[in-house]
């Protein structure tokens, strides 16, 4: 499914943990890596070439740590107004698949929401997303961040609606699958919708179960999990049952309105998942 990804560091303590992260993509099939760095530009203000050229060295020295047989890395860094928009232009200079990132803020003492960079990433991404969980820990006095990224392919969790904006990330789960030990397939069906349909729960094991047939198709092994609830709360507690290494998730809910719409059950989740999610929109048109 991967061939180039983007990985956007900030700096902040999170750093080392996401470069840990980094070096679990080559199972994702990742012979590419771009580790990038955002300058915030203000008005009138420029970083200047010495700042730029130390923070390059500073990415280099970590790059070093991933370069290996079968996996090239670079690292290029930018300047903008907008973090975002510098990670997306960079993104779509290498044509990556794929852009990581941390999922915390940088008050990483405290089990906060997304920081405002990944929160805004949700909303813009063109291509998957890959959001890093990591959790805070203490190390004396200082605080710091551990990340929740190993074996991240162990037990994939994709959630669907099963919707046709849900495609995108189904397919994401069907690609991975040859990788990953076991994929299982939720939905989460609300008791209204069971009401107005009362053959909703048959129909959805059965498209879930044409699913798995999918993921198994392409070498891997899945189950079907039909679930009644909430949905990012039902998401979550599956994912904590199963002992899920990575939930799958679509961009867009039933009730989009536009591309850039991100469906609410996606964000709370990226918000509360505990692991690594990918965030998969759909496909951008020609």
């Amino acid at each position: 499914m991967v061939r180039t990804a983007l990985l956007a560091l900030d700096l902040s303590p999170a750093a080392e943990p996401l470069l840990e992260c980094a070096a679990e993509l080559r199972r994702w099939g990742v012979g590419h890596l771009v580790i990038t760095h955002v300058v915030r530009m203000g008005y009138g203000q420029d970083p200047g070439d010495r700042a730029l050229q130390e923070i390059r060295d500073w990415l280099e020295g970590r790059a070093a740590r991933l370069r290996g047989p079968g996996l090239q890395v670079e690292v290029t860094v930018r300047a903008a107004p907008s973090p975002v928009d510098g990670i997306i232009t960079v993104s779509n200079e290498a044509k990556a698949d794929l852009i990581v990132l941390g999922s915390r803020s940088h008050n990483l003492a405290s089990r906060l929401f997304l920081g405002s960079v990944a929160r805004d990433m949700v909303h813009k991404t063109p291509v998957p997303l890959l959001l890093e969980w990591l959790e805070p820990v203490s190390h004396g006095a200082a605080p710091g961040c551990a990340p929740v990224c190993v074996d991240t392919l162990r037990h994939v969790l994709l959630t669907t609606d099963l919707s046709k904006h849900a495609g995108a990330a189904e397919d994401a789960a069907v690609a991975l699958a040859p990788s990953a030990r076991q994929v299982d397939c939720l939905a989460v069906l609300t008791p209204e919708a069971i009401d107005a349909t009362p053959a909703l729960p048959l129909m959805a094991r059965a498209a879930l179960d044409a699913l798995v047939a999918r993921i198994e198709a392409a070498g891997g092994h899945g189950e079907a999990v039909v679930r009644e609830g909430d949905a990012h709360e039902v998401i979550t507690r599956v994912a904590h049952e199963r002992d899920c290494s990575l939930i799958v998730c679509g961009k867009q809910g039933q009730h989009w309105v536009q591309t850039m719409l991100v469906g609410s059950t996606a964000l709370r989740l990226c918000e509360m998942a505990g692991r690594p999610v990918l965030l998969v929109p759909l496909p951008r048109g020609p």
